[in-house]
């Protein structure tokens, strides 16, 4: 599988037994309104938007995002494609940045901002409105909280979940928005129209909180989420949680794709 890679959080789940981690930091130790571009490998480009805050009601807004929405925004139609009205290139996501203010992941004591350390995943799927083939070029995501010197890796996947196309190089972010650019030579090809994108970050001693948007339910077979602090191995569809997740939402998740 290839390497490179951009970051983003995970679910939370209230009234886990056993939880040993710290209580998260709720806001980012960067300096204010900070914009830094890294490259962490040849075919990896990480852009992140950092700030500080002074809560855990932190948000980030991802660069050039539309926060008036929440759906699929068509960007282009260029000639492959103008015959049929189909976009060539489209940007993907499900969330309102204004509302990814909270981590999806396991909590302990009743605090959101307690997240347990382990190993947690994500994944959102979309269906795509550029006819495929098509690639998958940047993965967005919005980090709102982490612990220990936890790390992540960016993913896309098939749309049933079962073969990851694509795997960033292990990535440690700061709390913030941003964006994985993905190399060309990397980028992965999908064949269908529906595909996913997702993340695997933390470990026993650490664990990261990708945002969730609460504002709408998601629809079935579109955000998983699975973590070792609660014994969710795998993924599983958010809405089949019970007691019900919280943030209980779309992740903050998005995606850039473009036709052959």
């Amino acid at each position: 599988m290839a390497l490179g890679g951009c970051l983003t959080e995970n679910p939370a789940y209230d009234g886990v037994t056993g939880s040993t981690g710290e209580p998260l930091l709720p806001a980012s130790t960067a300096e204010p309104a900070t914009t830094t571009g890294t490259s962490t490998s040849p075919g990896t480009t990480t852009t992140t938007d950092t700030s500080t805050s002074t809560g855990p009601a932190t948000t980030g807004v991802l660069d050039g995002e539309d926060t008036s929405t929440g759906t699929t925004i068509a960007l282009s139609t260029g000639d492959p494609t103008a015959t049929t009205g189909a976009p060539s290139t489209a940007e993907l996501h499900h969330y309102q940045p204004a509302n990814c203010v909270e981590p999806l992941w396991c909590y302990g004591a009743g605090d959101i901002w307690n997240g347990i350390d382990g190993e947690i995943r994500g994944a959102e799927c979309f269906d795509a409105p550029v006819p495929p083939p098509y690639r998958v070029r940047r993965i967005d995501y919005t980090l709102v909280a982490a612990s220990g010197q936890a790390r992540v890796r960016f993913q896309v996947r098939s749309a049933d979940l079962q073969e990851v196309l694509y795997t960033s190089e292990s990535l440690g972010l700061p709390v913030s928005s941003g964006s994985l650019e993905i190399s060309e030579p990397q980028q992965p090809v999908i064949e269908t129209g529906r595909f996913c994108v997702g993340f695997v970050g933390g470990d026993a001693k650490s664990t990261i909180g990708i945002g969730a948007d609460p504002s709408s339910l998601p629809s079935p077979q579109q955000s998983y989420f699975g973590s070792d602090a609660c014994d969710e191995a795998g993924l599983r569809d958010v809405n089949l949680f019970s007691p019900e997740i919280d943030p209980h939402g779309a992740w903050c998740l998005g995606a850039e794709i473009a036709a052959l």
